[in-house]
Formats: structure tokens, sequence, C-alpha cells
């Protein structure tokens, strides 16, 4: 138990502390994105005020699916894309860096690879927390600043500043239960990807990790598939939304299997990992990528 809570502070100070830069990058994509529905709102006609909450449903607002036939461009939604991104680089910069560097004399010092494992998925699910914290954080000094502080969400900027169905706003969708659903499975989401992140990372490498994740985030604009984990953290494509969104039920269920498998996948594996030869795997597909055809 020691030697776990060692790796654990390790992680937070490496994995966290360390890595101050890029969660100061992640605040301003937040910023950008929350000043830009400010920009949007202040300068509609149809919208006379706008408040926390419609803060974080716009940020949580996800991507439409892109049908071919409507003639119409693939939905990309800063707020959805953007954040994603980040927090992605952020797990798979760290693990490559603790393999690389100090990391592996830790695991060495504390004899288990087993809790070097443990520690690294409760690292993911603290970075997670910290990553929405922040975003919570600029909505909330957004709101102070802008006199818009509530908690109720407004009809007229669902519909008008987010393109959202007047009819199912009105008369199907319950607000509430909307945003709290889709803020609960985006931080499963979150979660998920994460640790399903650094469990490529260590089978095959850390740029095919990074690339599936970006893949799972971008499939959400093109499918309808309930295994597509992105799609619970959207607000246009949940079930409080329109009949047949997506439920909550669903996502919590899907997400801590997920969890669960990749984390006891990785587990096993990291259990048994050859560390010398698992960083020239690394070094090797690096050098591969950056090759010119």
């Amino acid at each position: 138990m020691r030697s776990l809570l060692l790796q654990i502070k390790y992680d937070c100070r490496q994995g966290i502390l360390c890595q101050w830069k890029r969660y100061i990058l992640l605040i301003a994509v937040y910023i950008v994105c929350v000043a830009q529905f400010i920009w949007i709102c202040e300068r509609s006609r149809y919208v006379d005020t706008y408040t926390s909450a419609d803060m974080v449903l716009w940020m949580f607002k996800g991507i439409e699916k892109y049908v071919p036939d409507t003639h119409k461009l693939v939905d990309i939604s800063a707020p959805y894309i953007l954040p994603n991104i980040i927090i992605a680089y952020i797990i798979g910069n760290y693990i490559i860096k603790d393999l690389y560097g100090y990391g592996k004399n830790l695991m060495v010092r504390t004899g288990s690879r087993v809790n070097w494992w443990i520690s690294k998925c409760i690292w993911c699910v603290i970075t997670v927390f910290i990553s929405y914290a922040l975003m919570y954080a600029v909505i909330l000094a957004a709101s102070v600043v802008t006199h818009s502080l509530s908690l109720n969400i407004t009809p007229d900027v669902c519909v008008s500043i987010m393109g959202m169905d007047k009819v199912l706003i009105l008369n199907y969708a319950n607000l509430d239960y909307m945003l709290s659903s889709v803020m609960l499975s985006s931080v499963l989401m979150s979660i998920a990807l994460s640790v399903f992140q650094i469990l490529v990372t260590l089978l095959i490498s850390p740029v095919i990790a990074y690339m599936a994740v970006m893949i799972m985030i971008v499939l959400a604009a093109f499918v309808d598939n309930p295994l597509v984990i992105t799609l619970y953290c959207m607000v246009i494509r949940s079930r409080a939304y329109m009949p047949q969104g997506y439920g909550v039920s669903l996502a919590i269920v899907i997400m801590l299997i997920i969890i669960t498998a990749c984390a006891v996948a990785g587990g096993l594996y990291a259990n048994n990992m050859d560390i010398v030869s698992k960083r020239e795997e690394w070094q090797l597909s690096l050098i591969h990528i950056s090759e010119p055809t």
C-alpha cells in the first residue's frame, strides 16, 4: 500500500503539477469557447439574456450526425473537439515521459508494475476531474463578469444560438435532466477514453493510442451507434432532448464496462511488461511516423 501511495504521489506531482503549461492551454481553450458563446449571444436579436447553465450547455452541445443527402457540411464544434484533443494530449504525453524518464526507476524501486498501472489509472481519473473543474471555473468567472450567474436554462438560447428544435425544447425536453445527465456522461466518457488511451499506449504505441482516441471523437459526426461512447456526452444527441437520443443509464453501463475492462487488461499486461523492449518499440514507431514518405 505504501508503494502505491508513493507512486500516486509521484504521478500527481509529475503528471499534473509539472504539466501546468498544458493545463494553461486547456484553460485558454475554455476561455475562447465561452467567449465565443457570449459574443454570439450579445449580438443576437433573439436572445435577451443567458445564464451559466447556458454556457455549460454550449460546451456540451456536441455535433449533429452528418447526412450526405442534405448537402450540409460536417458539424465541427470547437467546444466539443478542442478540449477532448487537449485532454488526450495531456494523457498521452505524460505516459511517454514517465516510462522514458524517472518513472521506470520508481517502478523498479517500488517493485510493482501493477501498482504503477493502478496509479496511472487513478491519475487519469484525477486529470479528468481537474480538466472539467477548470471548465466550470472558467464558466463561473465568465458568469460573474457578465452578471449571468444562474442555473436556469434559457429556451431562447437553446433554439436561437444552439439550433435546437423549438418544438422539442418547449414540449418534450427535460432541460435540467438533459444538462445534468450530459455532465455526468461527459466525465465518464473522458475517464473511459483516458484509460483506453493508456492501455493502447502500452499494448501498441502512444501514437496509435492518440489516433484511436481522435477517431472516436470524430466518429460521432458520422454514426449513430450506442458503442460510440462520445455520443453520450452531447446534448443534441441526448434522450432527454429527443426521443431517439441516447440515455444516461446505458452510457453509465457501457462506460463502466470499458473502464473496468481496460483497467484489468492493463494490470495483467503491465505485470509482465518488459520496460526496455517497450521503450524501443515506441522509439521505432515514432521514427517511422516522422520519416518522410
